[in-house]
């Protein structure tokens, strides 16, 4: 099934490094405490994310290196002393760096709540039987690598970008890199599913004559790799030393504890907790590191200014906090509030234009349907959608892209005591680890046809209510590709109740009905 996506976006690098300075230069000017850390460990994030564009651009700058080493060591300082003590910042590095560069997603710090604190707590607990040298496994690990060795003391860390099968990864590092001292400290989030990654890297050492006792991995978990890693893979990873960055909620705690864990550990689903502020109970969500949670926070103000969603009273280092919204109840089985949910589609539409590149394109949307209809229903079933190639970069010149919700599950919207309709969840979707991102308006409008199973006078109301103009025929295909998104996600998630079963029947049902002759203007009216 296709249903992930890589996000990257192309950059100045020189611009880039600047916007961390004006960081750098705030962050010294702030008091001691846990939102001074929370910046630190951003501008660490945008150093990474330079270092990582510049060096698989094919250029390596050691000043830049050091640079994001001693910002590592700024963010350990601070961390080791409870958020009090950073110790000099350092100064931007002179250095030419390349005029653009393109910028990798960091998963972990956007949807995984990976920090990078517990990697320097995790790298601690090593036993080390020689001068720790770190290998950081890019895109990430240019900044948890610098963690790694900032907590061990170490030197700069090498970072590498593997190659190849993606479940049979390949890595290219200097022949100087060994010596016989040495113990080899490999960084990186994971392992996936192959744990490939990890594992081109260990056989590179091994072939150079470096014994499994010197060399370790900090991962994110403390799991085996996934299905599709190697007996010889798997095997290694068992007996090697190991030692998981897990996360540690206890800077939550201090502040808003007790907690109560909500997520239900889903695929998709982001860590949450029920926290306590002031008296009163919050939620507390991972939006993200760095400027990635500083631009949902931005977000969810808008949508509460605009009536639409919970009020959001900050963020605490990479969790949005709200007010927990008391005596909410949510959606019965059988209301489907049609005018209200197409004013929210219209507001967010307008508050929120996306640029062009940040979502899913027609065509790759077309491939996605083919491939999980195809799976989900058999070849026939992708055949019908044969019939879209001829359209597809017409209506590719139709989407206007805007930071769609692309998650209007009934489960997903809350009633208020005084009559008001919240939307949950509102600010992670157009930016998920999943291939959709950004899409015209009609994404939403399709998946809210899908998810409260609405009729054509329904669909007719509730386009109207959101003032928008949607285009008749890229409706018509999003809702193909939406349903067979959605088979995908039933599917990758392991969801064992009937609601793959009744998402793969609407797929069938929205194939057999369209014949890409008709498009749905009677749906518009």
């Amino acid at each position: 099934m296709l249903v992930y996506g890589d996000r990257s976006e192309f950059g100045e690098p020189d611009e880039r490094l600047a916007a961390i300075g004006e960081r750098l230069a705030q962050i010294e000017r702030m008091p001691a405490g846990i939102e001074r850390h929370a910046q630190l460990v951003g501008a660490l994030i945008e150093s990474g994310r330079v270092q990582q564009g510049v060096e698989d651009g094919g250029a390596h700058s050691p000043a830049l290196s050091a640079f994001v080493h001693r910002l590592a060591q700024a963010v350990v300082n601070s961390s080791d002393s409870r958020f009090e003590a950073v110790g000099e910042l350092p100064p931007l590095p002179a250095v030419e760096l390349p005029r653009t560069a393109e910028f990798r997603e960091p998963e972990g710090f956007a949807f995984y709540a990976v920090y990078p604190e517990a990697y320097a707590a995790a790298a601690r607990k090593l036993r080390l039987s020689g001068p720790p040298r770190v290998i950081g496994i890019r895109s990430i690990a240019t900044t948890l690598g610098a963690i790694v060795a900032a907590a061990l003391g170490a030197p700069p860390a090498i970072t590498v970008r593997p190659f190849g099968d993606p479940f049979a990864r390949r890595v290219e590092l200097p022949d100087e890199l060994i010596d016989e001292r040495s113990h080899y400290v490999i960084v990186d989030e994971g392992p996936g599913l192959s744990g490939s990654s990890f594992g081109a890297v260990a056989d590179w050492l091994e072939q150079r004559g470096v014994p499994l006792e010197r060399i370790a991995f900090v991962p994110s978990h403390g799991g085996d790799p996934g299905a599709e890693a190697s007996d010889a893979h798997r095997a290694r990873w068992r007996r090697a030393q190991r030692s998981p960055a897990e996360f540690d909620c206890s800077f939550l705690s201090e502040r808003f504890g007790p907690l109560e864990p909500l997520s239900n550990g889903a695929p998709w689903e982001r860590r949450k907790f029920i926290g306590w502020y002031q008296g009163k109970r919050v939620l507390l969500k991972f939006a993200g590191l760095g400027t990635i949670g500083e631009g949902k926070l931005v977000m969810s103000r808008a949508l509460h200014a605009a009536g639409v969603a919970p009020q959001p009273l900050g963020l605490a280092h990479g969790f949005l906090v709200e007010r927990w919204c008391e005596h909410a109840q949510p959606l019965s089985s059988r209301e489907a509030p049609v005018e209200e949910i197409g004013r929210y589609i219209g507001t967010r539409a307008k508050l929120f234009p996306a640029p062009e590149g940040s979502g899913a394109t027609v065509g790759e949307l077309l491939v996605m349907s083919r491939r999980n209809a195809g799976l989900a229903l058999g070849k026939n079933a992708a055949r019908r959608l044969n019939c879209w190639e001829s359209r597809v970069a017409e209506l590719g010149k139709r989407v206007r892209r805007v930071r769609t919700d692309n998650k209007l599950d009934r489960e997903e919207w809350l009633r208020l005591a005084g009559g008001q309709l919240f939307k949950t969840d509102a600010v992670d979707h157009h930016r998920g680890h999943d291939l959709i991102g950004c899409q015209d308006a009609a994404w939403d409008v399709a998946g809210a046809i899908a998810e409260f199973e609405l009729d054509e006078t329904q669909a007719r109301r509730l386009i109207t209510a959101s003032s928008l103009s949607i285009d008749a025929e890229l409706l018509a295909f999003y809702r193909l590709a939406y349903a067979a998104f959605r088979v995908g996600q039933a599917t990758l998630s392991g969801e064992t109740t009937p609601r793959p079963n009744r998402r793969a029947r609407a797929l069938d049902h929205l194939l057999h009905e369209d014949s890409c002759a008709r498009d749905s203007a009677q749906m518009l009216g």
